[in-house]
């Protein structure tokens, strides 16, 4: 491990010399993001929201060589990002973390992208969300469902795209690295007299780590093929009298992984198609109120073919499945809303209120095995059972209304309180309240704390309440939403010359959590979870600096008081940007994951901690203006990780290449 260490420090050390640069470049690269808009609706300071949050612009994103989404928030403090045995990605949060990642709200520009109702996540299909087109990423860990809603749980992430003015004209880049990863992205931003159009068209093909697997559930030995084709397309049309209108399209394809029994095979197929439509007007009625009124639709459509296990498969009975085992899955979801938020802002006060209505639709469920989905007994082909009497799920659909509003308070030009309160009425299982209260003090210009308290509510998924003839997981229509009581505390310093320190202090206690006896979803325990989030950056000259996150969580079941299981308790992150010159940048890190706990009744030692070292060399300029060149590694070390997982864990990849060219005109 001091090996690792000493080897992100050589860059500090070798390029520890004056900068070539003039001091109006300084000014441009020191500045920093001082307003937020997710944390309460509105633009904000962000000394004085009071909830704990993390910008990351463009510029940094460009800079650190990500692909996707999740390698954005890997860097951040309390998020953990990690794999599945089948094609979800899945967010933790403060050591919390599920299979589909339901409860983390992911908004794209303020719609969510939480529109696979079945599961609840936004992963399986935005996880990927092209990069080209963010300007910067809003994340807020915690409590957000007194604005938000359901599934602003332990975390909301806002991705906030380009407008027309950020463009100005076209941008086209693509890439090339290893496991024949390829992708192009098309960026287009114009305004024609009184109307800004933004459109981006991107195109992902990769056939993914290949890792080894010695044995699996069954015994055989072989590699994963996790390939994966992505598709997505966005566009914005907005008038200068307030009325907008945009749209996304995004079609996913993903190859098998592991398998959903920990069997490798090679038919795994997830398909998945989305697509929204938002209408809305947002603008100045009067110097005292703003109105931002929309009306949306959303679709979510996913065919799935499971091998869940090879030909010739065996069972302990000694029943032989010449085929294997094969089941063929598919749905749609539909959502359909409207929002109308009316925003008053007097000198030291501002008040947000809102009325939201959205329909929930699950409809089309497909179901096609060639095995007995009742008794597992194989079946001589491929065999219908999407009848409602023998399908996987229901049918089903809901309605909710909810109401809310916060008020944001100077009571002196250094001290703001926050106080909101949301209702939701859901059709299925009645209302529920959320409140938040929180303060931000400026102590000094170089001191402040920020102290929060906030309830959040995930509602049951669609396969939690309605699912059937699975002998694994039965759904349950009596199910009440999971709840979360969350405080914290943070305290920010900038006290030294460019050095800016925040430590965050968090307990969060969850109660009606979803999960299963025998095997039907119930609620039943409760899980607390406490730790601290450590951020420390140094500024050094013309657009480098250096910055680390530590995070420690213990999350725990209370019944039992037993540690949860695949959470890593320790987790850092130590970055170097190095500005070479005007035209040049190197950034490099390390991610650090600790030991990776176990279930109380799983023997296996726990997966051994890892750094895992990124390089990202950027050129700008270098034979036309506005020509970049990029190149990344990743894995530098190539160190052999892996995610904890039960009942197998699941091998990451190793050293890889990436490759960028992009110019704009």
């Amino acid at each position: 491990m001091f090996r690792k260490i000493l080897y992100l420090s050589i860059p500090t050390i070798i390029f520890a010399n004056p900068f070539n640069a003039t001091l109006e470049d300084e000014a441009s690269w020191l500045k920093d993001e001082t307003f937020v808009i997710s944390a309460s609706r509105v633009k904000e300071n962000i000394k004085k929201t009071s909830a704990s949050i993390t910008v990351i612009d463009e510029d940094t994103i460009n800079k650190m060589g990500a692909n996707t989404l999740l390698d954005v928030l890997r860097v951040v403090p309390g998020l953990g990002v990690s794999q599945s045995n089948i094609y979800v990605d899945k967010i933790g949060v403060r050591g919390v973390e599920t299979w589909f990642s339901e409860k983390v709200l992911i908004l794209l520009d303020g719609h969510s992208l939480n529109s696979d109702l079945l599961n609840g996540g936004a992963t399986s299909a935005f996880a990927n969300f092209p990069l080209e087109h963010i300007k910067r990423i809003e994340i807020i860990r915690g409590p957000a469902s007194a604005l938000y809603g359901e599934n602003a749980f332990t975390a909301l992430i806002n991705i906030i795209t380009k407008e027309a003015q950020d463009i100005n004209g076209v941008q086209i880049s693509a890439k090339s690295g290893s496991y024949n990863t390829s992708a192009a992205n098309l960026l287009l931003g114009k305004r024609y007299e009184n109307v800004d159009i933004t459109a981006n068209v991107n195109y992902r093909d990769t056939n993914g780590y290949k890792a080894y697997i010695e044995s699996d559930s069954i015994g055989n030995s072989g590699h994963i093929n996790p390939t994966s084709k992505r598709v997505n397309t966005n566009l914005s049309i907005k008038h200068k009298n307030g009325f907008y209108a945009k749209a996304n399209y995004n079609t996913t394809e993903d190859g098998p992984r592991y398998g959903a029994a920990y069997a490798l095979n090679n038919e795994d197929m997830s398909k998945r198609e989305t697509y929204f439509v938002e209408l809305g007007y947002k603008d100045k009625i009067n110097d005292l109120y703003t109105l931002d009124t929309r009306v949306y639709h959303d679709s979510f459509k996913a065919d799935n073919l499971w091998e869940i296990f090879p030909e010739g498969y065996t069972n302990i009975f000694h029943t032989t499945y010449p085929n294997g085992m094969l089941a063929i899955s598919g749905y749609t979801n539909k959502k359909s809303g409207m929002e109308t938020l009316l925003t008053l802002k007097k000198e030291n006060y501002t008040v947000i209120s809102g009325l939201s209505y959205e329909t929930q639709k699950l409809q089309d469920p497909l179901y096609k095995t060639n095995y007995n989905p009742s008794t597992g007994a194989p079946l001589s082909s491929m065999q219908n059972f999407s009848d409602p009497s023998t399908n996987f799920v229901s049918e089903a659909d809901r309605k909710f209304w909810a109401a809310y509003s916060e008020l944001l308070y100077d009571l002196t030009e250094s001290l703001r309180l926050t106080a909101g309160v949301r209702y939701d009425h859901y059709s299925d299982f009645g209302g529920i309240f959320n409140p938040r209260l929180g303060a931000a003090w400026e102590i000094n210009p170089h001191n402040n704390i920020k102290l929060m308290y906030g309830e959040a509510f995930r509602a049951p998924t669609f396969a939690e309440l309605y699912n059937k003839n699975n002998p694994a997981l039965v759904g349950n229509s009596s199910l009440n939403p999971e709840r979360v009581k969350t405080i914290e505390l943070n305290l920010q310093n900038t006290s030294l010359d460019n050095l800016g320190v925040s430590l965050s202090i968090f307990k969060s206690a969850i109660d009606d959590i979803i999960s299963t006896a025998g095997n039907t979803y119930v609620n039943q325990g409760k899980t607390t979870t406490q730790g601290i989030e450590a951020e420390i950056r140094q500024n050094l000259h013309r657009g480098s600096y250096i910055v680390a996150n530590y995070t420690y969580q213990n999350p725990k079941c209370s019944t039992t008081s037993q540690s949860l299981e695949n959470i890593s308790r320790h987790e850092g992150y130590l970055a170097l940007n190095y500005r070479i010159n005007s035209t040049f940048n190197l950034y490099t890190d390390a991610k650090y994951i600790g030991k990776q706990t176990r279930a109380s009744t799983d023997t296996r030692d726990e997966v051994k901690s890892s750094i895992t070292n990124n390089a990202t060399v950027l050129a700008k300029d270098v034979m036309l203006k506005d020509l970049q060149m990029k190149f990344s590694v990743y894995n530098l070390l190539d160190e052999k990780t892996y995610d904890s997982s039960s009942p197998y864990d699941y091998p990451l990849g190793g050293r890889s290449y990436m490759a960028e060219l992009s110019y704009k005109f």
